[in-house]
């Protein structure tokens, strides 16, 4: 007879798990004092997997391709899965825009899936339902709103899936007084409205800016948050290689209000108020129009603050790569987006670089749709509200009206499947699958149809959005069956690769993709659209606010998650809240303050709120800080006042400049040259190190050596890799208070500094960015001051440290002159049960007073070699890709073998612009950095 295994929740299975570790712990302290104890062996329970993978190997991971919906760019994802629980998303090579690479906030929302804040069932009136009685409380009120003739109204986000389209569709048919009101924060409408101007088609293109020369930017943070970030990322790196002769090094020059990280990328960057974006955009249109021959009308001039000079030479260089050249702007107003769709008309970008012919499905809002919908519900005229994938009650500049208004509603049902702002007000909440649960497809890439996959079941007593609609709409029927209902209607007519549906279903499902025809050229340029232009009024005196989306919180979707709020701003190097930024210099002449997006929740949750609702480690957890900025969004005439309360930043970072404010030397950390002095000589801003003598023997190193090359002109400062080195090696987050006291724990940073001279760099900064990890030191000055050596190098290369020795001496941590190692002052991340689960056990979860670093992901070196034997061959080169660099956008960080001179990291290795940091110290780094070239063009 079988004997019947109990079954357990995720959740009880961690709290099981966690007081075996407690029991273990207690065991090994008390073996010095087991006399006169007496040790209670708690009851423990065992799980059994019920019904795994049959490819399922206990203790192995599994990958599931899915598609990352952290933000609308909807990047191709892979999901690993261990012993039935996701614990790491990386990006899907097989995706032809994202090509492997994810971003922060991507990789981090693993997290979300474990959040304990998510809704675990239905409400009504905010207690607990089942589904039958909120169906039928939502289907009665849709009913009643037929028959009394009040109106009903669907708030989304763009939705771009192709199934729920779908679905939309044919719930209005049932629900005829049903209308569909879509609005994106921040958003690309201003393109849309733009481009149905100028092309006759309202669409957003798809930039493949691999292809391009020359690219400005007015104002759109296409490596930070604009666009696809990710995609367009790999694009620009592409061409961003000095010495390759075949696609020569681009010129990007960038016009913004504030510092972005693309701003810090670019070769030439230009303050900008927001106010003169019109008129700068304008003067550039005309001189691009007398340089390439434009003859037909030109738009009205506008007030520009930005000298001839500049535009001058800005121009010449449009006109110089015709075809081969881009202009992208993220102003949010429509006239200035028209005179970029003329611009890159004259330089024949639509030719190939902006792609009208496959255009992208990020934005899909209708002009004053939300403003509409605000007056219908004031006037009491909307009987049932369904939002869902949104929250204006927060994320919209008219938030506070919206949440006046919603109140007259007949009922408001949310489809959220986390605590925010709106769903805080519904009458209804209908808890929607994290996207790791739920069967879902997405097309923001024209003619690549992505999907997501459940790797794992419903952690809570939740539905698939999908699956509600179509209830509501009469068709009972799961999430799975109604998207291969969709895709074998209007999916696979549209392929001919493939006979069958169910070879294509199979195929894109183990894939995550599926490439169909699309798009249809659109109308040429339409002069006319040219004639209808309005130069702004200039604002009244005082400062021009800018809201702008962060790197790490975006416009704050993920406010709980942890990992986002310690995640340092790229440029402040600030935690756990945003702050108001100035420039120095010329605050009083710009008249610019800019802020981050995302904070000043409450109500969501422990993390984000500003009063924290449960005690989440064992030391003072302060709460995130920051205020939400959303309401001054567009505003100018804003005034400044100095408040006597000061409030103490979590930065990570508190040294800017290369050059020594006193001594005024430059310290040599991050490398630099021109192209043109590039070009001269391969070595250039890069003196040959010092003669390397030392008084220890060399290392023999007869199998492999590992190393690791990172190309300054690649890295963006995105801090993909920092997220991805937290997934992958259980790095604890430790909260503001810690932060500010430079206890942050990160194992990998990106430092940020600026070039030139402290007072020349005040007004517009040129700046570098290095990511800096454990160097793994041939000459390791950590390993010769541990007394219990619990730091020591292994014979490939590799500087190791055995957790089980260290006694927390920190001697260690004093000797490394890279300061990238970090003690653990406290048993973090282990009070809350949920998130645990995201843990990966290929790594030990380090205790209080034992120190830690990098270790190049030894485990995946194991894993690699493990699987390189199994299969009966040797390593290739690439078969190891540590978390950082597999997660980087686009590709500037290259591991692998020194000892194979084959392998990319050898030859990189070899380039004249390799160099390791700190060298005259004779430590032998591991790491290389290629020295930073920037393409300062006359």
């Amino acid at each position: 007879m079988k004997r019947e295994e109990p079954q357990i929740s995720p959740v009880e299975f961690a709290a099981i798990s966690l007081k075996r570790r407690e029991f273990l712990q207690l065991l090994t302290v008390s073996f010095a004092a087991l006399a006169g104890c007496k040790l209670k062996t708690p009851k423990e329970k065992l799980a059994a997997a019920m019904a795994p993978p049959e490819e399922a190997v206990p203790g192995r991971g599994l990958w599931y391709a899915t598609t990352c919906q952290a933000c609308p760019a909807l990047c191709g994802a892979l999901a690993k899965v261990r012993d039935g629980r996701p614990i790491k998303l990386e990006g899907n090579p097989e995706h032809p825009a994202t090509r492997g690479g994810l971003c922060a906030r991507g990789q981090a929302s693993l997290l979300d899936l474990y959040d304990s804040q998510r809704y675990a069932s239905p409400l009504i009136s905010g207690r607990p339902a089942d589904w039958e009685e909120a169906d039928r409380l939502v289907l009665s009120a849709l009913e009643k709103a037929r028959a009394g003739g009040k109106a009903c109204r669907l708030l989304t986000a763009t939705w771009a899936s192709p199934t729920a389209r779908g679905l939309v569709a044919r719930l209005r048919e049932r629900f005829p007084g049903l209308g569909r009101v879509i609005y994106d924060e921040p958003s690309l409408l201003a393109s849309l409205e733009a481009h149905r101007l100028t092309h006759g088609r309202r669409a957003l293109p798809s930039y493949h800016l691999e292809k391009a020369g020359v690219i400005v930017a007015f104002d759109a943070d296409f490596l930070g948050t604009w666009g696809s970030p990710v995609e367009y990322a790999r694009g620009w790196a592409a061409r961003r290689k000095p010495g390759d002769r075949n696609n020569p090094m681009s010129w990007h020059a960038q016009f913004e209000a504030r510092l972005s990280i693309t701003g810090a990328g670019a070769d030439l960057r230009v303050p900008l108020r927001p106010s003169e974006r019109y008129g700068t955009l304008a003067a550039l249109g005309r001189l691009v129009a007398k340089k390439t021959g434009w003859t037909g009308p030109l738009p009205p001039a506008g007030t520009t603050g930005v000298s001839p000079e500049v535009l001058e030479r800005t121009a010449d260089h449009l006109a110089a790569w015709q075809r081969r050249a881009v202009l992208l702007c993220g102003a949010a107003d429509t006239d200035t987006q028209v005179l970029a769709n003329w611009v890159n008309h004259m330089l024949g970008a639509y030719d190939g670089i902006a792609d009208l012919a496959q255009p992208s499905g990020l934005a899909g809002g209708e002009p004053g749709a939300f403003d509409k919908l605000l007056a219908e519900l004031d006037r009491g005229e909307v009987g049932v509200l369904i939002v869902r994938g949104c929250n204006p009650a927060q994320d919209h500049p008219r938030a506070a009206e919206f949440r006046l208004a919603a109140a007259k509603a007949g009922l408001l049902v949310c489809l959220s499947g986390r605590r925010d702002e709106t769903s805080a007000l519904a009458g209804v909440v209908c808890p929607e699958h994290h996207p790791l649960e739920s069967w879902a497809d997405h097309d923001a890439h024209a003619g690549v149809l992505s999907l997501s996959q459940p790797a794992l079941p419903p952690l809570g007593n939740t539905r698939d959005a999908l699956e509600t609609l179509a209830g509501w709409a009469g068709r009972k029927a799961p999430a799975l069956d109604l998207v291969r209902e969709h895709w074998r209607a209007e999916v696979f007519p549209r392929q001919k690769k493939v006979g069958g549906f169910e070879e294509f279903w199979e195929r894109s499902v183990q894939a995550g993709i599926a490439v169909i025809e699309s798009g249809g050229r659109p109308a040429g340029f339409l002069p006319a659209a040219l004639r209808g232009l309005r130069a702004p009024a200039l604002p009244p005196a005082g400062f021009e606010f800018d809201a702008y989306s962060g790197v790490a919180l975006g416009a704050g979707l993920q406010a709980n998650n942890p990992w986002l709020q310690e995640l340092p701003d790229p440029v402040t190097k600030t935690t756990w809240g945003n702050v108001a930024s100035f420039s120095p210099a010329d605050a009083g002449e710009l008249g610019v303050i800019a802020a981050a997006l995302g904070y000043g929740r409450s109500g969501i949750g422990p993390i984000a709120g500003n009063f924290p609702q449960e005690k989440l480690l064992p030391v003072d957890f302060e709460p995130a800080g920051g205020a939400d900025v959303l309401p001054l969004l567009g505003a100018s005439g804003v005034r400044v006042e100095v408040l006597s309360r000061i409030e103490r930043l979590a930065k990570t970072q508190r040294y800017d400049h290369l050059t020594d404010p006193v001594m005024g030397k430059r310290r040599d950390l991050v490398r630099e040259t021109s192209l043109a002095a590039f070009a001269a000589d391969a070595r250039a801003g890069n003196p040959a190190g010092p003669a390397e003598t030392s008084l220890w023997p060399e290392h023999e190193y007869k199998g492999h050596r590992w190393a690791m090359a990172i190309d300054l002109n690649a890295c963006t400062g995105c801090s993909a890799c920092v997220v991805g080195c937290n997934l992958e090696n259980n790095v604890p987050v430790v909260g503001k208070a810690e932060v500010a006291k430079s206890r942050d724990m990160h194992w990998l940073r990106i430092d940020r500094y600026y070039s030139g001279s402290p007072a020349a760099a005040e007004g517009s900064p040129e700046v570098l960015f290095q990511p800096v990890l454990c160097q793994h030191c041939d000459n390791a000055p950590c390993e010769t001051v541990c007394p219990v050596l619990a730091t020591l190098h292994s014979d490939e290369g590799l500087s190791m440290q055995v957790y089980n020795r260290c006694v927390g001496t920190r001697y260690c941590e004093n000797n490394c002159p890279y300061k990238v190692r970090r003690f653990n002052w406290f048993d973090y991340a282990h009070a809350d049960l949920m998130r645990n689960l995201a843990l990966n056990p290929d790594v030990t979860v380090r205790s209080r007073g034992v120190m830690e670093k990098c270790s190049f992901c030894v485990q995946r070196i194991f894993a690699a070699k493990g699987d390189a034997k199994t299969e009966g061959r040797g390593l290739r080169d690439g078969d190891i890709l540590p978390a950082c660099a597999q997660s980087c956008p686009t590709g500037a960080i290259v591991f692998g073998d020194l000892n194979d001179p084959g392998s990319r990291v050898a030859r990189l290795a070899a380039d004249g612009r390799a160099y390791r940091l700190l060298e005259e110290l004779g430590t032998r780094p591991s790491v290389r950095y290629l020295t930073r070239v920037r393409n300062k063009r006359a």
